[in-house]
Parts: structure tokens; sequence; C-alpha cells
């Protein structure tokens, strides 16, 4: 493998599915050299052990099916005892867990993130500061994050279903990183290991508990719409009209209502409003607003920001600056997800001693 000259660096990429071509796009455009593994699409090589001078390589992107991440990461770290890798989330299944541990702690000069978009865009960087603002002196009462698209055209036509975590697989990793956005790092901990007061099916979440503001989590790939009424406001005439009103996204539209309110003690809402322009501008998805309501004068403002390559570049530069032997992977949220997952599935939420388990997974960092 050729040196990389030094205004660029080399990325492997490992899986070269929707996730892992958006990767190598992203990072390609930002001048870096791309190297690519996958056993069936045209890849540069079909396997991590094929891959040529492993001590050249920057980083490590891991972006295969969730089922194959812990082997593809041990496979990695064989060739390269501190390779840097971006993992894509979920991290692994929760039974494997305490097998990522393990490989962690076996390659000691190791360094691993599992990505994280939302808490690394500037669109949710700017909320969370807006609602520290007013909350200092306007405690939080509610938190509500929704985020709803309707997925079965994408299922239809193969794309991968969660049978583990379930609807938690898709959207929860995003919802929890915003809400980590906002909660001070105590309540966030207090947060997981908190059993939640209802879960259902389509993944409503309810927690309210002393000492916490109620917090409610929604996602449904069905495309049924749950609050209508705290962010339709901030969409077009039309979009309101044929999805928000309606309370449903139809089967096939690519139309996703994600949004994250806070309401104060006041009654004032700080509301993130993802891709409000659907259907008005052609760079939508990259348009997303903050609004402060219930106020005089009311204010709103716009971030303009590709959040996935914004996170993948600021990840790429962390995994660089990071000291041999760290780690950000979050097992106490995927355990967290697991556990509704779980719920989910079965239709209870787990009871006596597997409640207990459950309240202790948020010690974990």
């Amino acid at each position: 493998m050729p040196a990389a000259s030094p205004n660029e660096k080399t990325i492997v990429i490992v899986g070269l599915g929707k996730i892992g071509s958006l990767y190598a796009g992203c990072y390609g455009q930002a001048g870096h050299r791309i190297v690519t593994v996958d056993i069936g699409n045209g890849a540069d090589w079909d396997r991590v052990a094929r891959v040529p001078n492993p001590s050249g390589i920057d980083a490590w992107v891991v972006a295969t099916p969730t089922a194959t991440h812990l082997s593809v990461v041990e496979e990695i770290l064989r060739q390269q005892p501190d390779a840097r890798v971006l993992l894509e989330k979920p991290a692994c299944y929760p039974d494997e867990l305490a097998g990522l541990g393990r490989t962690v702690r076996r390659f000691p000069r190791a360094r691993i993130i599992v990505n994280d978009v939302y808490s690394h865009s500037e669109a949710v960087r700017r909320f969370a500061a807006s609602v520290r603002q007013l909350g200092e002196f306007d405690p939080i009462r509610k938190i509500t994050v929704e985020f709803t698209k309707n997925r079965e055209r994408d299922v239809a036509n193969g794309r991968f279903v969660d049978t583990q975590y379930g609807e938690a697989g898709y959207e929860g990793f995003h919802m929890l990183s915003i809400l980590r956005s906002i909660l001070p790092a105590d309540q966030y901990r207090r947060y997981l290991r908190t059993i939640p007061s209802a879960v259902t099916a389509e993944m409503r979440v309810r927690t309210s508990v002393a000492g916490l503001p109620d917090v409610e989590l929604y996602t449904s790939s069905n495309g049924a719409i749950a609050f209508p009424e705290l962010a339709g406001f901030a969409f077009p005439e039309a979009v309101s009209k044929d999805f928000i009103t309606p309370t449903v996204i139809p089967y096939g539209s690519e139309f996703r209502y994600r949004f994250a309110d806070v309401e104060l003690q006041s009654g004032q809402h700080v509301t993130l409003v993802f891709e409000p322009f659907y259907g008005t501008e052609p760079d939508h998805k990259n348009i997303h607003a903050v609004h402060i309501r219930n106020t005089a004068p009311a204010r709103h403002f716009l971030v303009a920001v590709n959040h996935f390559k914004e996170a993948l570049l600021i990840q790429l530069n962390l995994l660089r600056h990071l000291g041999e032997g760290t780690s950000v992977v979050r097992p106490a949220e995927h355990r967290f997800l697991a556990a509704l997952g779980s719920a989910m599935f079965t239709g209870t939420f787990p009871q006596t001693t597997e409640n207990e388990k459950f309240a202790r997974i948020g010690s974990e960092t």
C-alpha cells in the first residue's frame, strides 16, 4: 500500500452497504485516501486480513451488519493492535457487550468510538445551549423527543430489521444523544437507571420520577405521528396538510418527522426541528431550526449543516487525539435500549430480579 501524503489520512471502510458508502463518500470528499473491504460489493479487498501494511492505516470504519461487529473489530485489532476504530451503532448485540469489553481489555492500545452523530451536530449543540441558558432560571418540566419515519418500503426492499433492539435500534441511540446533551450528567445517569413508567409497542417510552424532568421518547417505523402539536407549526402548510394533520406518513414517503421539545416550568418551549423545509428547499436535509416559543418575542434561528458529515469528520479528529486505550462505547445506553426492545417484543417490562439488573445498567460508562 503506497504511503499516504502528509495532507491525507488512510481510512479503511469495512462494509460497503448504504452506510459504509456514505462514510466512504464523506471521507473521500474530505481528501482522505479510502480503502474498502467487503465480501461481495467490488471492494479493494474481501477480508480485513488481506489489507496490506496495517501499521500505515490511520483509521478503520466498521459499517458491517451489527451481528458481525465484534468479530470484525477483533480481526482489525489482530492486524493492528493500536488501531483507531469508528464503529457504527449499535456497537454489538446486547449479549455481546461483555465480549466487546474483554476485547477492549485484551488490546489496551486500541481506540474505539461508536458513531454518535447527534452528539456532534451543531444543531443539537445550539439547541442544548438555548435550553441551558433558559433553564438556569426556568427549570425543565418535560422533554419530548420524536423520530418518526415510514420504513415499510425499506423493509419490503430487504433493508435490515433489528430483531434484538427492535424499534430502539433504529432511532433510540439518536434520541438518547439528544437527551444526553440536555440533562446534566448525574441526571442522565439516573435516567438510564430508572425503570420507565410505560413502554408501548411502537416505542413510546414515558419516564416520570421525582428529581428528573418528565421524559417521553417516541419512534415509529410505520409512520404514525404521536405529537403533531409540538413541531407541526415549523413545517410548510402543504407538509402539515399531507402528513402532520393526518398524523401518518404514508408508505413510500421520504418525509421524516423528527424533533426535540423542552417545556420549561414557565410554559416556554425550546424546540429543535430537523429538516423543516421538506418539499420547499432542495437541500432540506441539511437545514434545521431551533424555536423558542411562548415568550415575547418568540425567537427562531436556522442551522444549516450536514450533521452526518460534520459528525464523521469530528470523530475522525477525536480518534487522532485519543490516548491509547480510550474507548467510547456507552454500554449503559446499549443495555437500556436492549431492555426497551425486550419490553416491546414481549409486551411486558422485566420484573423482579431482571428489574434490579436493569436498574444497575446506568452505572456503566
